[in-house]
């Protein structure tokens, strides 16, 4: 035997715990009689031995003993509380024995209360020999139940029943009077095992048996076969018959009936007919059971005719899981032969990792409990793994008791096939299904977002980000991008990536252009998907800190045969690659979707295109207003807002608060009607080349001249208006000008005219009437008219010469120091009365100049210091060389210029404020043209004056290259 030993069934469990109960009771009936000082609680009746307490203690023990190690398993603390028990039980046994055997005296007689019944004993307290036999054998049983070997049930089952068999003839004794059964009058006539020891030793006899069913004599009692049925039907009657006959015998003999050896001849012959008529009953019974036993085999047969004959594996195994028999079909589904497996465990046809599922189902029915059919995994002989259908019957014999186990196999390998095939086409199902919807949400997505566009370039991305976003989630890629732009030389007009992070979008920085493998698809046309795109020939890597991409997939997006833009999506290393459904999914969602992207596209275009016409009309010189069909302002640029007024307490009868106060040239308020922009809106007149005036609030009315005309669509229905208001200020001031350049030529011509006419008069009278000499002085007057005449007319040429960039100059190499002394003594008669003197300074280098212009300009300056300086004061001429160029100012003293009016000087007839035109010489044209010939030469001029002190203009003039590189030298 070992851990296969057979668990005592409910109903054993129940008599042992009954058999423990009466040793418990019967031991502390007894304690307590001597506690109390009972006589029936100790020996029963008057002259018949008495339970002694050590012998009460020991069934105590033997109770407490019997119930912790054979009723059921109990916690390990409780099994060592019961060996401990037994363990004392045959302590005390041993000792008592050893007390008769060697006449010792342990005192362990009269450890309890011995003394309260005054029983004439030699050894008082102290068990009968045959007693404290029993208990020592009792307590050898009890620590020989936990263990699971076949020697320890041999030394339970022969000491259970030797104590039985003392005890049973103690319980004959009193049956039948005989005191030597019970005790030992021969030699120690004062002992004997009282009536309820032998009880409870019967009981812990029967106990300790039924705890271990396994053992030879319970299993022989238990056996299914005939002897065990034949032990069970005449044990009770060979027990009894003889007791009870030979009790009722014994009791006639001594009532004086029939003489004592007559009463032993009738017992004898009743218990033999008794006997023989019990035997021939049990022969007629064990034919009739095997009757049956046949036709069992018979239905056995059929059984095991019909198994062989399935198409179904049917193994039938014990309790363990040994296979016991394995029908053809068995051997057709595991590749086995029935000689290579019955005898084995049933695991043996699991895979290695699920043996434990068959255990777990033995385990199962072996507790009794019902297994439902069940689907598992098994291994073939070859260590093919097949799909079965399991059906678990438990074996069960006549009284109910499992016995073995049924199992039949059927190969669902098929069945599973088309299973998983059903199960994959409706996963198939549900994915497409769910990826239609999800391109149906992508789409609402993106016309619900190209609904709320707003025309800007950020709204248009948007709408590009909830495609991406969608087309990632619905192929179950890492990464997704839009780009839009087929141009290889630069990169895409819009990338949209999604699945990137921001901090990593941001270290790749540059937008791709269609190259490498994302051109392929723009140069293509057609979806290109790739299992490893660094495979592919057009590959060309990817940017610094991208992350690593493996399944690569680009859709074309085309839109009535027209490139809209390229879906890209990829994987990472190591995801698996893109399907066929992945490909087709991703065309439909382009397909559904291409229209939102052209709509998108085209909002960007006209978004680009508005904004370059906002731009054009925010950077118009003249002022424009856009007012819609009921006059609401609808913008106007920033030179616009110039002329408004905000803020104003009553809004115009259109009801904008942003007003603009229009003027006739007269200054006069303009009615409203007759407002060009009214005229335009209302009356749908177009407004060109009317002049007024707008109100600026830095500058007051500012003269304006207004184009107006009605804004209309495609069908004609006026939906606004413009005006463009043109400030003529300039044109003003030109015209001012020129009327007043008109005065003054008017006045500086009809002089010299006058002069000229004049003097022709006189010089004709002086003719006749006068001397040579007057005629000579008429005449210089005449020569010096004519000469300013030709000044003015050479500067009026000169000014329109610059204004049209057409001054030629022919420039040599001048030494300024002899050229401009040359000047200052031409310029006499222009200085006169004034001091001239030149100062140069240093070395300085020849010019590149023209001599004639380079006198031009210096008279020009000499004159206007000789007509704005100081009367008799001095003119400086200055020269100095820079690194480049060569200096030279011009400097007087007088008055001096405002501030405020040198940015004028230099213009077209331009004079100082203060000064009346017709007190100065000229028409206002000398430092315009100065500042054009200085400049043709390629200087610069400049003008410094403080009042009521001096006036300096400084103009440079550019080295002669022989010079210039002499100076660098």
């Amino acid at each position: 035997m070992g851990d296969g030993a057979m668990v005592p069934s409910s109903g054993a469990r129940r008599g042992v715990a009954v058999a423990a109960t009466c040793s418990l009771v019967l031991g502390c009936v007894a304690l307590l009689g001597w506690w109390i000082g009972s006589t029936p609680l100790i020996s029963i009746a008057d002259g018949l031995p008495s339970m002694v307490p050590n012998t009460a203690v020991a069934f105590v023990l033997s109770g407490a003993s019997l119930w912790a190690l054979g009723v059921r398993e109990r916690p390990a603390p409780v099994r060592w509380l019961g060996q401990a028990c037994a363990a004392v039980v045959v302590a005390l046994g041993l000792a008592v024995l050893l007390q008769y055997v060697f006449a010792w005296d342990l005192g362990i007689d009269r450890l309890l209360p011995a003394g309260h019944v005054d029983f004439p004993s030699k050894f008082p307290g102290r068990p009968s020999p045959n007693t404290a036999l029993c208990c020592f054998l009792i307590g050898l049983s009890l620590l020989s139940l936990p263990l699971k070997t076949r020697r320890a049930c041999l030394l339970l089952e022969w000491s259970a029943l030797l104590a039985a068999a003392f005890a049973m003839t103690a319980l004959t004794g009193y049956v039948f009077g005989v005191g030597y059964f019970y005790g030992l009058p021969p030699l120690l006539p004062f002992t004997g095992m009282a009536l309820h020891s032998a009880l409870a030793l019967v009981a812990l006899s029967s106990g300790l048996l039924m705890a271990r069913p396994d053992c030879m004599t319970l299993s022989t009692l238990t056996a299914k076969g005939p002897g065990g049925i034949l032990l069970r039907r005449l044990l009770p009657y060979i027990i009894l018959i003889p007791l009870v006959i030979g009790r009722v015998f014994l009791v006639g003999a001594d009532l004086g009936v029939y003489p004592i050896a007559a009463s032993f001849a009738f017992a004898s012959a009743i218990t033999t007919l008794l006997l023989g008529a019990m035997l021939w009953v049990s022969a007629a019974r064990m034919n009739l059971l095997d009757e049956a036993r046949q036709r069992a085999e018979e239905a056995r047969a059929f059984l095991a005719t019909v198994a062989q004959a399935s198409d179904d594996a049917v193994i039938g195994t014990s309790l363990d899981g040994t296979i016991l028999s394995w029908n053809p079909a068995a051997e057709r589904l595991y590749g086995y032969d029935a000689g290579e497996v019955i005898g084995t465990k049933l695991p043996v046809l699991y895979p290695h990792e699920r043996a434990g599922e068959a255990e777990a189902v033995l385990a199962r029915l072996r507790r009794g409990e019902r297994v439902e059919r069940f689907e598992a995994v098994c291994r073939t002989k070859r260590g093919q793994s097949i799909h079965i259908e399991v059906t678990v019957s438990s074996i069960v014999d006549a009284s109910g008791r499992v016995t073995g186990v049924s199992t039949i196999c059927r190969d669902i390998g098929r069945r599973k096939a088309m299973e998983a095939e059903v199960a994959s086409a409706h996963e198939a199902e549900r994915r497409l299904r769910s990826q239609i919807e999800a391109i149906g949400a992508a789409s609402a997505a993106a016309s619900e977002a190209l609904a709320s566009l707003p025309r800007s370039e950020s709204g248009v991305r948007s709408v590009l980000e909830v495609l991406t976003r969608h087309a990632k989630e619905i192929v179950g890629a890492d990464y997704a991008a839009l780009g839009i732009g087929e141009d290889s030389q630069r990169p895409f007009d819009a990338w949209v990536p999604s699945g990137v992070p921001a901090e990593r979008i941001a270290q790749i920085g540059a937008i791709p252009r269609p190259v490498g493998v994302l051109g392929a698809v723009v140069r293509e046309g057609r979806t290109l998907r790739l299992a490893d795109v660094r495979a592919h020939p057009a590959y060309i890597g990817l940017p610094p800190h991208h992350h690593p991409i493996e399944a690569f997939l680009g859709v074309p997006i085309r839109f009535h045969g027209r490139s809209v833009g390229n879906l890209y999506l990829g994987k990472r290393p190591g995801r698996p690659p893109f399907t066929e459904d992945d490909e087709r999914v991703a065309d439909l969602l382009v397909d559904r979707t291409c229209g939102v992207l052209e709509t998108a596209r085209l909002y960007r275009a006209e978004a680009n295109e508005r904004k370059r016409l906002e731009a054009v009309v925010e950077q118009l010189p003249e002022a424009a207003i856009l007012v819609d069909a009921k006059g609401r302002l609808i913008s106007c640029n920033k030179l616009a807002l110039q002329y408004a007024s905000s803020g104003v307490r009553d809004p115009d009868p259109w009801g904008n608060r942003l007003c603009f106060e229009h003027r006739t040239p007269a200054g006069e308020p303009l009615v409203w009607d007759e407002r060009p922009l009214i005229r335009a809106l209302e009356r749908g007149d177009v407004v060109t080349g009317a002049e007024g005036l707008l109100r600026r609030p830095d500058r007051g009315l500012v003269p304006v001249l207004v184009n107006a005309a009605p804004v209309r669509s495609d069908d004609g229905e006026l939906q606004g208006a413009v005006a463009v208001f043109q400030d003529i200020s300039a044109l003003k001031e030109m015209e001012r000008q020129r009327q007043e350049w008109i005065g003054v030529i008017a006045h500086d011509l009809r002089q010299p005219i006058q002069v000229i006419a004049t003097a022709s008069q006189l010089l004709g009278r002086a003719a006749v009437e006068q001397p040579a000499a007057d005629g000579q002085k008429q005449l210089a007057r005449i020569t010096s008219s004519i000469e300013r005449l030709r000044r003015m007319i050479d500067d009026l040429l000169d000014a329109s010469r610059i204004e049209a960039r057409q001054l030629t100059l022919d420039r040599s190499p001048v030494n300024l120091r002899a050229q401009l002394g040359e000047i200052l003594e031409k310029s006499a008669e222009v200085t006169a009365g004034h001091a001239l003197r030149l100062e140069v300074k240093g070395d300085v280098p020849a010019v590149l100049a023209d001599p004639g212009r380079l006198e031009q300009i210096v008279t020009n300056l000499l004159s206007n210091a000789a007509k704005y300086g100081r009367p008799e004061g001095d003119i400086a001429v200055t020269v100095s060389a820079e690194r480049a160029s060569a200096h030279i100012a011009v400097t007087n003293w007088g008055g001096g210029i405002p501030e405020t009016s040198l940015p004028y000087l230099f213009k077209r007839f331009s004079r100082a404020p203060e000064v009346d035109p017709r007190s100065v010489r000229g028409v206002g044209l000398g430092l315009y043209i100065t500042k054009g010939l200085v400049e043709a030469h390629g200087g610069t001029i400049s003008v410094e004056s403080s009042p009521g002190g001096a006036t300096t203009f400084r103009f440079s003039l550019p080295f002669a290259p022989e010079a210039a590189r002499a100076a660098g030298a």
